[in-house]
């Protein structure tokens, strides 16, 4: 029930469905993926990825070899959950960085 849920919410939208997962996630290139907050649980854990899902994918892909860029302003996660391999560069959903923000971010 819950991954047609996903995949309604979805729509068309690109999907990782590889080597047993259905993740809303994509390859950008390589080495990096874009994907949506994920949920630690709860109901949100219905229509988005779920944080472990996500931990498994990285840690069965990548190994220790990623980290996560959260660009939420409006939310954080523990930087614990991805063994403390995270870096938070907020600002608003459905809005661009600042420009210095952005310079940072690729540097």
């Amino acid at each position: 029930m819950a991954l047609w849920i996903r995949r309604k919410v979805s729509k068309k939208k690109r999907r990782y469905a590889e080597d047993g997962y259905d993740l809303d996630l994509t390859y950008i290139c390589d080495n990096v993926i874009a994907m949506g907050f994920p949920s630690v649980g709860g109901l949100e854990s219905i229509y988005r990825n779920r944080l472990a899902d996500v931990r498994k994918f990285l840690d069965g892909r990548h190994q220790s070899h990623y980290k996560v860029y959260n660009l939420c302003s409006e939310r954080q996660y523990a930087a614990e959950c991805f063994d403390n391999r995270t870096a938070w560069y907020p600002f608003d959903d459905h809005n661009c960085p600042p420009f210095d923000m952005l310079c940072k971010l690729v540097a």
